[in-house]
């Protein structure tokens, strides 16, 4: 299927607010990321917006800086703005391919800081989203992560927008080809390595989409429900958050008369509120501090730097713990009051 203004519009206003005006494009170079661009400055040129592409150069391979050079060339012909961000490093060992991951979205954040862009797009489709399921199904995730890649995010104090997760690499390669005459992209080997669970999973499509069904539009129906249900049980539990937590205290009788998957995420809401920041937990872990102070025998607990603490009155006050107080200097709590 050849992706067409019509359709990619129809998504990104479904997406982008009314008032968003600029954006930046992380470009790596394959066929995903400069569809990507190449629609957007469609959507530019159209509606009066204003695009930058950020090339992201890993340095992880000796080629990888003469390779992106077709593509400024693309660049340049479209008049794209556009800017090559390179990852300085030494040797990588360990995780490769998560370690560049956050490498990449740090420097296309102080991109975007720079330029002072709110909203930044990254090429994920829908062949992405299968594998981030089954890999995350395979570890027994939680509903949030069997919810998998969520079209818009947050990403520090930036919007992360996703628009490409309705269409399948083929759809995008079609697109390049039939609409833009490109066939000429970056082919990174490591797509094609076994080393890396996402390409086990990605070369184990063909037969898990013929033998059982479980393809890209099955899939990507049920994550679409799954992602429904996430967001329901957080705006629940935003607003049960707002009834308990008060003064800096839980009120633990209405906690304990909730059921354990509001209670994880109403504390995991004031975590990050108290912090007045994104603060990862593992599930497993909330749900064990939950289970604890939950219980009559309850005194404290530490998590991520705050103090949960009983009171004279069975209530848990929240506290940052005495050695963690330089590193949140300047924050304010935050209560719903």
């Amino acid at each position: 299927m050849i992706i067409t203004n019509e359709v990619f519009f129809k998504i990104l206003k479904s997406l982008l607010p009314s008032d968003s005006h600029k954006y930046v494009i992380g470009l790596s170079g394959g066929a995903d990321s400069l569809c990507l661009t190449l629609l957007m400055n469609e959507y530019a040129k159209i509606f009066s917006k204003e695009i930058f592409a950020c090339i992201v150069d890993h340095k992880l391979r000796p080629e990888s800086s003469t390779e992106i050079i077709p593509i400024i060339s693309i660049l340049k012909d479209r008049k794209i703005n556009y800017k090559v961000l390179t990852w300085e490093h030494e040797e990588i060992t360990g995780n490769i391919e998560n370690k560049a991951r956050i490498a990449r979205y740090n420097l296309l954040y102080d991109c975007c800081k720079e330029l002072d862009f709110k909203y930044l797009m990254t090429a994920h489709h829908a062949l992405d989203q299968w594998e981030t399921f089954f890999m995350r199904l395979s570890k027994g995730s939680s509903l949030k992560g069997l919810s998998a890649i969520k079209p818009v995010s947050n990403f520090k104090d930036i919007k992360l927008i996703r628009p490409m997760l309705n269409f399948s690499p083929a759809d995008i390669k079609e697109t390049l080809s039939s609409r833009f005459g490109i066939s000429n992209y970056v082919k990174d080997p490591s797509n094609e390595s076994l080393e890396f669970e996402r390409v086990r999973w990605r070369k184990s499509y063909n037969i898990l989409s013929e033998t059982y069904k479980l393809d890209l539009e099955n899939i990507g129906r049920s994550i679409k429900r799954l992602q429904s249900a996430d967001k329901c049980l957080n705006e629940l539990a935003e607003n049960f958050a707002r009834e308990i937590f008060n003064g800096y205290y839980i009120d633990i009788k209405k906690f304990k008369s909730l059921h354990l998957e509001l209670q994880i995420r109403i504390l995991n809401f004031i975590i990050d509120q108290f912090l007045n920041k994104k603060k990862i937990i593992s599930y497993s872990l909330l749900m064990c501090v939950c289970e604890q102070i939950c219980k009559t025998s309850f005194v404290a607990t530490n998590l991520s730097g705050l103090v949960l603490r009983r009171d004279k009155t069975k209530n848990v006050k929240i506290y940052k713990e005495e050695r963690f107080k330089n590193i949140f200097q300047g924050e304010t709590f935050q209560s719903f009051v």
